[in-house]
């Protein structure tokens, strides 16, 4: 009984993870306390979690691919600079035992939530629906949120939107499209050297990557039919709840 329980508990959180992920990104945040949750240790817990992650960012990434709603265009060299990033970030988090990051990313989350509510007219009415003919500044950007995505990852998602959106003035359905497969580009890569380093446990990855898969398709389709304003809105939801849970979670919070 304790066994099946760990199983669907897995599975719904790996639906409602893969669904919030092709929304808003943040799906990380759900995954990694789950897992550790059921007793995995950190790195493992991170391991896990690409493994399941992408799988859903490849079923939204499919998904967006086959509506013609995505296009590779200008996304070669940035994706090569995220899997650089990526790989420099995996590489050091393998050495590494200090989870002060923990403590930063709440806060770092918070700030970006205040921004956008403090200022939520000067991204969320945006209209451009591509990229630039050539987006010089997104290969850094892919070689940063590369690095952060490779050492502890929850929370990339949300970061690529947000960034899209602010530094090439895209709408938020265009941002979040673009966003999987650079996204994807860094799971895996950071999930290649996990595999190496046998720091995966592949029964729960597969149990939470078929509820992912599901829930990137049912996020995807919402991406492609609801309006920007939608959007927002669950964006801004999403966003709150990731920064209320990380703070309780990475801080030790407890309400009496």
């Amino acid at each position: 009984m304790h066994f099946y329980f760990y199983d669907c508990f897995l599975f719904f959180i790996g639906l409602i993870a893969g669904t919030i992920d092709t929304l808003a990104g943040g799906g990380g945040l759900i995954t990694v306390p789950a897992l550790l949750f059921t007793g995995i240790n950190i790195i493992p817990a991170l391991g896990t979690n690409k493994l399941q992650s992408a799988i859903g960012e490849l079923s939204a990434t499919l998904r967006f691919w086959k509506s013609g709603q995505l296009s590779f265009h200008g996304l070669a060299i940035p994706l090569f600079f995220t899997v650089i990033g990526s790989a420099i970030g995996t590489i050091t988090l393998q050495y590494s035992a200090d989870q002060a990051l923990n403590k930063i990313v709440p806060w770092l989350l918070l700030a970006i939530l205040l921004y956008y509510y403090l200022f939520p007219n000067l991204h969320f009415n945006l209209e451009k629906r591509q990229l630039p003919i050539k987006p010089k500044i997104l290969p850094w950007m892919g070689t940063v949120i590369g690095f952060y995505n490779g050492f502890f990852g929850p929370g990339t998602g949300a970061i690529w939107t947000i960034s899209l959106m602010q530094i090439y003035k895209l709408r938020i359905n265009t941002a979040t499209i673009i966003t999987k497969p650079l996204n994807i580009a860094g799971n895996i890569t950071a999930l290649s050297i996990f595999i190496s380093g046998g720091q995966i446990n592949y029964f729960s990855a597969f149990i939470m990557g078929v509820g992912s898969f599901i829930g990137g398709q049912i996020g995807a389709s919402l991406v492609i039919y609801k309006s920007s304003r939608f959007l927002r809105v669950f964006f801004l939801i999403v966003m709150t709840s990731c920064v209320f849970y990380s703070f309780v979670k990475y801080y030790n919070i407890h309400f009496v």
